[in-house]
């Protein structure tokens, strides 16, 4: 498909959106159309794979769309670069409804699971998880992404570094940019939000570098929910024991 050849008639896409994200979507269904009528930002913004789907915030709703009116709104994706994987538009029509589990592979729904509980987890919560060790298990998850990157070829300027902290990696042999696509990221990002509702000013630190750090008890949390979400991977690059040691943490704190 030719993102600039105008000429096409019908351009569908996914759309993922919440109440704090765009009303417009709230109580939408299949055949709803969606139109900005003031012709001003904010432009609706539909990506042409769910692997790019990006989530801001937690939870929402995933709809497959048809642009409509594309022909008349070529200004809006002037000066995108080439090959860019979304269009900006200003009316949808709602196809279906999907379940947001099919943004994160085949074990979608389990990261999503992970993902409620981050964004509503405790400081009692973030206390038990931290007390496991995962020295065994920073191994595994750094070996996950080197398994993973050899997918994409061995030339990668990233096959020999280590990933204990890594959360996406773009690539352009792939179309997703982990093993769970955005799922990491989202992990990160909702323990960082739901740091600052519990802790407020306190939930980040400074050092002398000017670098911002996660209270360090939170980020310990974070890294023990990254590796119970790289578990779920879908691409065989775990055997079952190391999906077991990456899930321990989760398991024994939330029983699932």
């Amino acid at each position: 498909m030719k993102l600039f050849s105008f000429k096409a008639k019908k351009i569908r896409g996914y759309i993922y959106s919440s109440l704090k994200d765009d009303k417009r979507f709230s109580g939408v269904k299949e055949g709803s159309i969606i139109q900005n009528i003031d012709n001003t930002p904010p432009w609706i913004v539909v990506d042409h794979l769910l692997e790019n789907v990006l989530i801001t915030q937690w939870p929402g709703k995933l709809f497959e769309v048809e642009i409509i009116n594309l022909s008349k709104e070529k200004y809006l994706n002037k000066g995108l670069v080439k090959d860019v994987s979304y269009t900006r538009t200003l009316g949808v029509q709602i196809i279906r409804e999907l379940s947001v589990d099919n943004l994160f592979g085949l074990n979608g729904n389990s990261i999503s699971q992970i993902i409620d509980v981050t964004r509503n987890i405790s400081q009692e919560e973030v206390t038990y998880l931290s007390n496991y060790n995962i020295d065994e298990a920073r191994e595994i998850y750094s070996q996950a992404w080197k398994k993973w990157i050899r997918l994409t070829g061995e030339s990668s300027p990233y096959l020999e570094e280590d990933h204990f902290d890594t959360l996406e990696i773009l690539n352009q042999n792939q179309k997703n940019s982990s093993p769970i696509n955005h799922g990491l990221s989202i992990i990160a990002s909702h323990i960082n939000l739901r740091a600052k509702e519990v802790l407020g000013e306190n939930a980040v630190t400074i050092d002398e570098d000017g670098e911002v750090n996660l209270n360090s008890l939170w980020a310990e949390a974070c890294e023990r929910l990254l590796h119970a979400g790289m578990s779920f991977e879908s691409n065989d690059l775990l055997s079952p024991t190391e999906k077991e040691i990456l899930l321990l943490p989760w398991r024994k704190v939330f029983g699932k």
